[in-house]
Formats: C-alpha cells, sequence, structure tokens
C-alpha cells in the first residue's frame, strides 16, 4: 500500500466523530500527573532514605533508576502538547519534569529535537534519533546513555537555523546541565551523587533509549515512504506493556504524536481493522523489528 493511501486511512480514523473525546487533549492529564508526582516524591524519598543509611547504594541505584525512568513519560507527553491544554502549564510542567533526565533542559527545546524525529522517522543524517539504531552493541548502549551529547551535537549543528530565544533557552540549559555535573563532582558528596543520580540517570536513559526507539523502529524504513511500517507494535501478553507504561502501541504515538498516552490503545483497538495486517511490523521485548 502506498504512503498516500496509508495516510488517508490515518486521516480518515483521526476525523472520526466517535473518536473526538479521544483525541481531545484533558485541561490536566490526570494519568500523567500521578506518573509526575510518583517520579518526583519517589526519587526525593529514596534519595533521602539512601543519605540517612536506611537504605543500600543497590537499592536506590534500582530504585531512582525507575524513578527517572518513569519521568520521561510526563516530558514527553508535555512536548506534544499532551499533559495539558493550557500551553503555558503544558511547558512548565514538562520543564520541570525533564530535570531528573536532562537537567537543564526544557520543553520547547526538546520539542524541536522530537518532532525533527517524528517528521523524518528513520532518515539517516536528519532523524536524530538514527544513530541509536546502528552501530555496534557496545557503540549504541553508550549513545543511549549519553543521549545528551548526541542531541547537544544535532543542535548545534542546526544553530544558525533555529530562533534566537530557543539559542538562549538552549545555552542556559547546557551552562545549569555542566554546573549540576561539575558541583556534583567536586564535592564532597560525590559518592553520593553518583549513586542516587548519575547511575540511575544513565540506566535509565537506555532503558528508555532501547524501549521507546530501539525495539520499536527498523532501520532503513523511512516515515515518509511507509508512515506505518516505520514504527512497530510490541506484544503485550506480558508484562511488557507494564515496563512500557502503557505504551507498547508506538505505532499509534507516530500515527497520532498529540494523543494522550493512555488512550493509543482505544485507537489501536480501530485502526487496527483499517489497515492491511501486512504492513504492521509485530516485535517483541527481547529484540528489534525486522525489516
Amino acid at each position: 500500500m502506498e504512503a498516500l493511501e496509508q495516510r488517508k486511512i490515518i486521516r480518515t480514523v483521526r476525523n472520526d466523530p466517535a473518536l473526538a473525546e479521544v483525541f481531545k487533549v484533558p485541561l490536566l492529564s490526570v494519568p500523567t500527573s500521578l506518573l509526575f508526582v510518583v517520579c518526583y516524591v519517589g526519587f526525593g524519598v529514596t534519595t533521602y532514605l539512601f543519605l540517612q543509611g536506611a537504605i543500600s547504594w543497590p537499592l536506590v541505584i534500582a530504585a531512582n533508576t525507575i524513578f527517572i525512568y518513569i519521568s520521561f513519560t510526563p516530558f514527553h507527553e508535555a512536548v506534544h502538547r499532551s499533559y495539558s491544554r493550557v500551553s503555558w502549564l503544558n511547558d512548565i510542567l514538562g520543564t520541570i519534569s525533564a530535570q531528573l533526565l536532562l537537567p537543564g533542559f526544557n520543553t520547547s527545546l526538546y520539542r524541536y529535537l522530537h518532532f525533527t524525529h517524528h517528521q523524518h522517522t528513520g532518515e539517516t543524517g536528519t532523524d536524530p534519533d538514527v544513530p541509536f539504531l546502528v552501530g555496534s552493541v557496545l557503540t549504541r548502549v553508550a549513545r543511549w546513555a549519553f543521549l545528551d551529547i548526541l542531541w547537544v551535537r544535532y543542535y548545534v549543528g542546526a544553530w544558525s537555523t533555529r530562533p534566537v530565544v530557543e539559542r538562549v533557552r538552549f545555552s542556559v540549559g547546557v551552562l545549569v546541565y555542566v554546573s549540576v555535573l561539575v558541583i556534583g563532582f567536586v564535592s564532597v558528596f560525590v559518592s553520593e551523587f553518583l549513586v542516587a543520580f548519575v547511575v540511575p540517570c544513565l540506566l535509565a536513559r537506555i532503558a528508555l533509549v532501547y524501549l521507546f526507539a530501539y525495539i520499536h523502529h527498523p532501520h532503513g524504513i523511512e516515515q515518509r515512504v511507509n508512515p506505518v511500517g516505520a514504527t512497530g507494535i510490541i506484544e503485550t501478553a506480558n508484562v511488557n506493556h507494564w515496563w512500557m507504561l502503557g505504551q507498547t502501541r508506538h505505532l499509534i504515538h507516530h500515527l497520532y504524536p498529540g494523543l494522550p498516552w493512555y488512550r493509543y490503545e482505544r485507537v489501536w483497538n480501530v485502526i487496527r481493522g483499517k489497515i492491511p495486517e501486512s504492513l504492521v511490523r509485530w516485535g517483541g521485548f527481547w529484540g528489534r523489528i525486522s525489516v
């Protein structure tokens, strides 16, 4: 099926009156707000207990990895303006959500990077996430852990094309990020900083890129050519759905980027009967979707 025909089906579902409320962005998303509270309260409590000597270092690493991992979803929702239909509130909550994963980053900055990924999914040299899909295992994992370096390099490469205000925000964000690292590493609490924040942050990034990018996007398939085939669907007959916070239907996110994450399943149940089964790429938790 040609891309034009695929897009026609995608538009038909989007304009279905029966789904009007599904696509409507809430005043403030309750499920997303719950994740926001869980990640920050959880991170704060476990870090405090660790500093008080009440829990061991392996436990705080495991717990804070999970909480930082969770923080990506409120951030990601805000980037797509799906957290709240109140623009300023949406962006503030998104920026706060970003601080555990990417200190100094803000909603509008990542919006540029992430929207570029959506507009050019699978296009080498244009999609900022393509480097996450290629290279040896060690190379890929290193890129996942240090995604901040890749994204900063990508942004610097597009520096002259970006608005001045955004560039100022980027510069301030990088300054904040570097300051956090410098203060953490030169302080007398460097060991605590590593255990409670740095290591969990790196592990959370690896998990995020693996689960939300690597296993979903087969390398070599461009969304502009094959809108449905460029992104996969992960089987949900096991715990995968929970590990991914209900977002195994990543294809639905790429077809309808502004749809709140907890409504993917409903839209998937509608559109799956309208697109040929041969176009859908199924995958699993372990391993990548094949071309």
